[in-house]
């Protein structure tokens, strides 16, 4: 899924009188999950916190039993992670979670901007729909603003389009680099379950829709993604592997999206567009 920095909140260690036998035991049970699942433990962090009293949380602990730990604070951990390089400079690209009527327009609707900005004035295009619409004004935190940026949760009132046209999981886009409807993708994914040619659910954000395995072309090192086997029949839970996804109708995915795939309710595999 393209995560690669890890921060382990260990909780309750105050129903053990901080014990840091106890810490260092669940340290290296999780390491060795993590390791052979092909994380780097030098990107890999243990904090021992108690949620109830809020020890390691925002402030280190008082309590005596817990001087041992001379680490970080949890939210210390998060603060000094390298922040997500935002795509900036990309095409516009922001997933619908919402769609409502407002006061200030008869289509309002809120997401999540994944790449590029949008500004007041704007034009835009949903797919899959393929219908433009114009940005009438923007709401940041419930304030008015000119502009917004990927990373931000905004809420966009439209002018220009019918609300037959944007429902949720649609995508918004830039007209002049839109982003493409497929119905046939290639994802490189963790499988959680065993995977065969079979129906599946895919999901990318508030985006779902119907369909199938329709081929298994590799199953790949995890390490180093280069292939360990051509075309297998089955692909066993922990292990990485492309797989060709063909879907009922046309969405909107492009390289580099995360997707998850799901079967009787639960998650099968999870990964990458490319």
């Amino acid at each position: 899924m393209g995560v690669s920095r890890i921060i382990v909140a260990i909780n309750k260690l105050d129903t053990v009188g901080w014990s840091q036998e106890r810490f260092d035991e669940i340290s290296q049970q999780v390491s060795g999950f993590l390791s052979a699942t092909g994380f780097q433990l030098k990107n890999v962090s243990y904090v021992p916190v108690s949620g109830l009293h809020g020890d390691n949380l925002v402030h280190k602990s008082f309590d005596p039993a817990a001087s041992w730990y001379s680490g970080k604070t949890l939210i210390a951990e998060l603060e000094n992670s390298e922040p997500m390089t935002r795509a900036l400079t990309k095409p516009l690209r922001m997933t619908i979670s919402e769609v409502y009527r407002s006061t200030q327009s008869p289509v309002t609707i809120s997401g999540r901007i994944d790449a590029g900005s949008l500004q007041n004035g704007d034009a835009l295009l949903v797919q899959p729909s393929g219908e433009k619409a114009y940005v009438k004004s923007l709401e940041l935190d419930s304030e008015p603003v000119d502009w917004s940026v990927a990373g931000q949760n905004i809420v966009v009132h439209l002018s220009h389009i019918d609300p037959i046209h944007v429902r949720v999981g649609d995508i918004v886009c830039d007209p002049k680099q839109p982003i493409a409807c497929v119905d046939t993708f290639t994802v490189k994914a963790l499988a959680f379950d065993i995977i065969m040619p079979m129906q599946v659910d895919v999901h990318r954000g508030r985006l779902h829709a119907a369909g199938r395995i329709a081929e298994i072309p590799a199953l790949l090192d995890k390490m180093s993604g280069a292939v360990l086997k051509k075309k297998p029949q089955i692909v066993k839970p922990a292990s990485v592997a492309r797989l060709v996804v063909k879907v009922k109708s046309k969405v909107p995915l492009e390289a580099g999206q995360r997707v998850v795939l799901r079967s009787g309710g639960e998650t099968i595999a999870a990964g990458l567009l490319e």
